[in-house]
């Protein structure tokens, strides 16, 4: 990964001195630090639901119903991941860094993705560099889709807008049968794992492959009355659906028209810390209860980013502040509905998809 340097401009540090000030007076800091009552809350409801439904195909005779509640077990697992998981993966569910550790382990056994890979380079990487090529893994160069400005275009790109949503339903089996793996043992990553002990990352890692693929598959397949192909047929289409979940709660926050991908000189990037997470993060339905009881906190992305050291239930008293300090300061902040969000999405991948009419910008 690109080390870089932020802007120490005064007044953009003088923004996020006033928003830190203005948050930590108007909230109770000492409440929302860690897992409150309605996050647990949350939490258990949403275990609840995928490890019923999970228990109930034990006993479905039908194959309809069978894929039904599979399908309610992967879209509930994912978001156990949402709600609980991501808080852990930041030690705000928890004092304690190991029970974050093994909660965050066990969120995201329904979802299949490793949870340390997926911490180290979400917190390592994305958390500091959003939207900076070199620097901010989730914008890597893809084969499928041309995502940011920096990346090659290709002729099939002209087309990525239509035929993204398909790419979308393989995020998931892509994360869990080859991303995984690339992260694990690729020597361009070796700066997300080090520090990391390699006999704790490889163990963990094939403790928590063996713990998710016997509950999705092996079990399943033993031990109801299906035949080996129709679980595996199931897990591979459910997995598309909530797949697709997945990507439409997160890929427009930070892939939409008004994001910014910067330009770097000298490895100094233009704005301060905390602008750039306003000018390349967008919220959907900020202050709607039900989005962030779907989304755990996904949905506040501004807030999360600018205070990822606060449990998400905050989001939604912080987002007021941010909308206010961000209009004091002739800042951007980005707040749209799911669908608008969506919308600037597909008009982003069109955009990118496009011949540059100037040859000389495609890099």
């Amino acid at each position: 990964m690109k080390k870089l340097k932020f802007n120490k401009s005064v007044d953009q540090k003088l923004f996020y001195s006033s928003l830190k000030n203005k948050v930590y007076s108007e909230i109770d800091i000492a409440k929302y630090s860690y897992g409150t009552i309605s996050f647990w809350i949350k939490g258990l409801f949403w275990f609840a639901v995928a490890y019923g439904s999970y228990m109930l195909l034990f006993l479905c005779d039908s194959k309809f119903y069978f894929w039904l509640l599979f399908l309610i077990f992967q879209l509930s697992g994912l978001l156990i991941g949402f709600s609980l998981g991501h808080d852990a993966s930041h030690n705000t569910a928890f004092k304690n860094r190991t029970a974050n550790q093994v909660l965050h382990f066990f969120s995201f056994i329904t979802v299949g993705i490793d949870p340390l890979l997926w911490g180290l380079r979400h917190i390592r990487s994305h958390h500091l560099y959003a939207n900076v090529e070199g620097s901010d893994i989730d914008i890597d160069e893809n084969p499928f889709l041309r995502l940011a400005p920096c990346h090659k275009r290709k002729w099939f790109h002209n087309f990525q807008h239509i035929y993204a949503p398909f790419v979308y339903m393989l995020a998931l089996l892509h994360s869990v049968f080859i991303g995984d793996w690339i992260y694990l043992f690729n020597k361009k990553y070796e700066w997300m794992r080090k520090g990391v002990n390699k006999i704790e990352l490889y163990s963990r890692f094939s403790a928590f492959k063996i713990f998710y693929f016997l509950l999705v598959l092996v079990l399943p397949i033993l031990f109801t009355n299906n035949h080996y192909y129709f679980v595996i047929s199931t897990y591979l289409t459910t997995s598309a659906f909530t797949s697709l979940l997945f990507v439409v709660m997160l890929v427009g926050t930070h892939f939409f028209e008004e994001a910014l991908y910067p330009d770097i000189a000298d490895d100094v990037l233009n704005d301060s810390w905390a602008v750039h997470q306003l000018k390349t993060s967008c919220d959907w339905n900020a202050n709607n209860h039900f989005a962030q009881f779907l989304s755990g906190g996904a949905n506040c992305h501004a807030a999360h980013h600018l205070f990822p050291n606060l449990c998400h239930t905050s989001y939604s008293l912080i987002n007021p502040i941010i909308e206010r300090e961000t209009l004091n300061f002739k800042l951007p902040y980005y707040n749209k509905t799911l669908l608008n969000m969506m919308k600037s999405h597909f008009k982003h991948l069109k955009k990118m998809g496009k011949k540059p009419k100037n040859p000389n910008s495609i890099k």
